[in-house]
């Protein structure tokens, strides 16, 4: 999945599916639908952190540029 879409876009997104689901009245048809977006959604704002956290783990905190080696 390689949407582009931003990580406030996708939460946002995310939230508006489990309001909706919370409702408890849309039909089953449409709660698999939602569930199914969900789940995606949630894979690309884990994706997204994974990534920023990536960028991090390559500046040094005391210069602030990039490290020779990445920290894990």
């Amino acid at each position: 999945m390689a949407e582009n879409i931003s990580y406030e876009d996708a939460v946002r997104e995310l939230q508006d599916i489990v309001n909706k689901l919370g409702q408890g009245n849309v039909t089953l048809d449409e709660s698999l639908k939602l569930y199914t977006r969900g789940i995606e959604l949630s894979k690309l704002c884990d994706d997204k952190l994974k990534e920023v956290e990536q960028k991090f783990s390559v500046i040094d905190p005391a210069t602030g540029e990039e490290k020779e080696e990445e920290v894990k």
